[in-house]
């Protein structure tokens, strides 16, 4: 009888049940959301998942936790150490995870009203932020090269060739200073063969690293 009446839907299961259904219709919309907000550019699925989810998961967890100071501290201790075994991401999808978690929060505390509030204004916030602002065209490319080589003019032949327009970042030095990286800020044309470019690069700097990568969030305005 006692393992029974645990699968009794009293109003307290009732409550957590409407809770988990109001979460999920946050994860959707918030997953949504970040999906129109990213749809020109590359996303990761997982990310979306994680966010359509992460409302319900504390929807259900809250009721069980808000009034036992001793489990609201286990959560936390758990939070943390998910944290810091995690990949660190970049600033926007960690400010759109908490956005969901404080969403399935206020889900399960049962403040609905406030709760979809909250998701429909941040989530047309980010997404007219992403119309308005656009990811930068520019990338960073990191050439190595020995320390006697004049580096002032050697790849501009090529940059004119393979670039929109190019600028020098910055120049280190590597390898007990026997090397130079120099970094720049390029914007390849718009069917460069990125293949090509390098290999031509690789010419001139005697077969040393090359790396092009892109920046992170670099965000300019839609002029």
């Amino acid at each position: 009888m006692d393992i029974l009446s645990g699968f009794i839907v009293n109003e307290e299961v009732k409550a957590i049940l409407f809770s988990m259904v109001m979460g999920l219709f946050a994860g959707i919309v918030i997953a949504a959301g970040y999906v129109l907000a990213n749809k020109s550019k590359k996303y990761s699925k997982n990310f979306v998942i994680t966010v359509l989810l992460l409302p319900v998961i504390m929807a259900i967890i809250i009721p069980f936790i808000a009034t036992d100071l001793k489990k609201t501290l286990s959560l936390a201790g758990v939070f943390a150490l998910v944290r810091f075994r995690s990949i660190p991401g970049d600033s926007k999808d960690i400010l759109y995870t908490f956005f969901a978690a404080a969403a399935g929060l206020i889900m399960g505390l049962g403040s609905y009203f406030i709760g979809f509030v909250l998701v429909f204004v941040v989530s047309a916030i980010f997404i007219l932020l992403s119309c308005l602002w656009k990811v930068s065209e520019k990338q960073v490319l990191k050439i190595t090269i020995p320390e006697d080589m004049n580096y002032k003019d050697i790849f501009n032949g090529i940059f004119d060739k393979y670039l929109v327009k190019y600028s020098v970042k910055n120049v280190k030095t590597s390898n007990m200073g026997t090397l130079f990286t120099i970094s720049y800020w390029v914007q390849p044309e718009k069917d460069c063969d990125t293949k090509a470019f390098i290999d031509e690069l690789r010419t001139r700097n005697g077969n040393l690293n090359i790396i092009l990568e892109n920046p992170d969030d670099q965000l300019v305005p839609v002029l």
